[in-house]
């Protein structure tokens, strides 16, 4: 993805948050909230905003050196978690760590990030970033559906809300236009996903995700390894309990979801196809590894962001689904996703109705050659109003207002966001590669920007001017770079 963003010191530019209620601190309970910080700091001669943040807490990068371990300790601070990435390449190289640290009782955040700034065993130190869900996206309603199948077209699954997916199949219901969808119909003649542990494993990172529910438990991904709920790390992988993925935020296996955003998320991609209940996703079959970095009260920090995109990465999840965005531009979280160059990720533009080119969102914002920023466009092929947008640095589109999906409790509901957009770019290039699996991320980007449906409605708001479309992506004609 082309951006304009300097990635080597904080931006100045912070689009308006997306968010509602406060974060944890790492490893405190879930009914814990602390005091939010905001305020600015001047760092290296620049007044920079550091947006909200935890109290007392800051991430640091060391600089490459066998002498600074003791850089914690002459600040008095308490190490709370080292977050370097287990397989990663410029964190760990020359022994640079990248610490999560507590500091000491009556030093504030932005003291500490002060001295910090002109401290050269340290390349840089940022607060523990606070991240909340837009309200908009955790407005559901939930939706009573039919229980007998459904019998549509040939192809079509039998689940008995298909037909009011209108981003699957748009015939127009509910004032909508027809054919403006993703074109999924033509995909699922060539493929409707792969068995789980045969597939790509496609993390969801979010609030967690509802592996019990009966329309996504037979996609979840289960580790086998693992003996669930034993207080022991049976397969030495480093993390306890992880037997459905892992809650980056307690750091501990327990990923269910109980706010809803996530089980929504994971509906898209891959709630079960053809089962004769609820809806179908993009994948009928799939291998879904959800990462809970929220609170069940939907915040986040900085610090519990990085765990479970490490975590993932350490997983060897081949895709990731970031619906979550917002504050100032975080290096430590830029460099977690830096060192998972082996993932696609697809990440939420926005909802502030912003151009992201002018006002930076982030993640999606963020300068690296493999992750997807999505918009979210409506049953009529427009740009849903509460979308953002950027022709440098939105990639493309997808269906965004009033999807349907699962959610907790074996439940249903409409949600509308960037953030249902998303999803849906995750699960087509789940599908791609449950037809090839070799497809690198160049091919799977390519695939599908280009095979996407050009909209009059996208030009000049996105990169590619187009709205998703999964049937073109599987059959554009992908020539790869040339061979020397």
């Amino acid at each position: 993805m082309i951006s304009n963003i300097n990635s080597n010191h904080l931006q100045a530019l912070q689009s308006t948050p997306q968010h509602s209620a406060p974060a944890t601190p790492a490893k405190a309970q879930e009914s814990t909230s602390p005091q939010v910080g905001s305020d600015s700091v001047s760092l290296g001669g620049q007044r920079e905003s550091l947006g909200e943040f935890v109290p007392g807490q800051v991430i640091i990068k060391t600089k490459p050196s066998l002498l600074m371990d003791d850089v914690p300790s002459r600040y008095g601070a308490t190490v709370l978690d080292n977050l370097s990435p287990k397989g990663g390449t410029s964190v760990e190289s020359n022994n640079s760590k990248l610490l999560q640290l507590q500091l000491p009782e009556g030093v504030s955040t932005e003291e500490a990030l002060a001295k910090m700034a002109e401290d050269p065993s340290i390349e840089y130190a940022v607060p523990n970033t606070i991240y909340h869900l837009d309200k908009q996206e955790t407005d559901a309603k939930i939706v009573d559906l039919p229980k007998q199948d459904v019998k549509g077209a040939q192809g079509d699954p039998n689940d008995p809300s298909f037909p009011k997916q209108w981003d699957f199949k748009n015939v127009g219901q509910d004032g909508g236009t027809p054919g403006a969808d993703m074109n999924i119909s033509d995909a699922w003649k060539v493929t409707t996903g792969a068995p789980n542990g045969q597939g790509p494993l496609i993390a969801v990172i979010d609030t967690g995700v509802d592996f019990k529910h009966p329309d996504l438990a037979a996609n979840i991904y289960t580790n086998t390894g693992e003996i669930p709920n034993n207080g022991i790390d049976d397969d030495g992988n480093g993390y306890v309990d992880d037997y459905h993925g892992w809650n980056a935020h307690l750091q501990n296996g327990d990923s269910m979801d109980r706010q809803g955003h996530g089980t929504h998320v994971a509906g898209t991609i891959g709630a079960v196809g053809n089962n004769g209940q609820g809806v179908t996703g993009v994948n009928w079959e799939a291998s879904i590894l959800p990462v809970k970095i929220f609170s069940d009260d939907g915040g986040a920090d900085a610090a519990s962001i990085i765990r479970g995109i490490n975590y993932a990465n350490d997983m060897g999840a081949r895709l990731t689904s970031n619906s979550w965005g917002g504050g100032p531009y975080n290096p430590a979280v830029h460099e977690a996703f830096k060192e998972y160059s082996s993932g696609l990720h697809m990440m939420s533009a926005g909802n502030s109705g912003t151009n992201n080119d002018v006002y930076a969102h982030f993640p999606s914002d963020y300068e690296l050659p493999n992750n997807i920023a999505v918009a979210a466009t409506d049953r009529n092929d427009q740009l849903a109003s509460f979308s953002c947008y950027g022709e440098k640095n939105v990639d493309i589109a997808a269906p965004g207002h009033e999807i349907l999906s699962t959610y907790p409790n074996g439940q249903y509901a409409v949600l509308s966001g960037t953030s249902m957009a998303t999803p849906h770019v995750t699960g087509a290039a789940g599908l791609l590669l449950a037809m090839d699996p070799q497809m690198s991320n160049e091919e799977l980007m390519t695939r599908l920007m280009e095979g996407g449906d050009k909209l009059e409605s996208l030009d000049g708001k996105v990169a590619s001017g187009a709205r998703l479309n999964i049937g073109q992506a599987m059959e554009y004609d992908y020539q790869g770079p040339e061979k020397a």
